[in-house]
């Protein structure tokens, strides 16, 4: 496959969880635990795709995709918002989000958004 994917999750068990199954798939994973973390690796780095929680501490999600759509340099990095609050929907897609999420998902489900934004990339 020889994506990358960052997962920004602030529950360690959460984000072991879909480690494991992104790398199983194939996937190159890196990890942040909030969304200010999220966003020093991202002036280094471009993943494939951002697997994003929105409510954390530090940054939430919603802050990390008003940034990421300032950042040219990130405009095709795909987005899959994985979050336990399903009215965050409507915020997240005029953010420019390729699959949302609503906790708990099934690493298949995980897998299949991460396909599905990577194909319509």
């Amino acid at each position: 496959m020889g994506h990358t994917v960052l997962i920004v999750e602030d529950d360690a068990e959460q984000r072991s969880l879909m480690r494991l199954a992104l790398e199983r798939a194939g996937y190159t994973v890196a990890e942040a635990v909030n969304g200010a973390e999220a966003l020093q690796y991202l002036m280094s780095y471009t993943p494939d795709v951002i697997v994003l929680d929105i409510l954390m501490p530090m940054l939430g999600g919603g802050v990390v995709l008003e940034r990421i759509q300032q950042m040219p340099a990130l405009q095709d990095v795909r987005i899959v918002v994985v979050t336990g609050y399903p009215r965050f929907r409507e915020e997240t897609e005029r953010l420019r989000v390729d699959q949302f999420l609503v906790k708990p998902t099934t690493s298949a489900e995980l897998l299949e958004a991460i396909e599905t934004a990577l194909q319509d990339a």
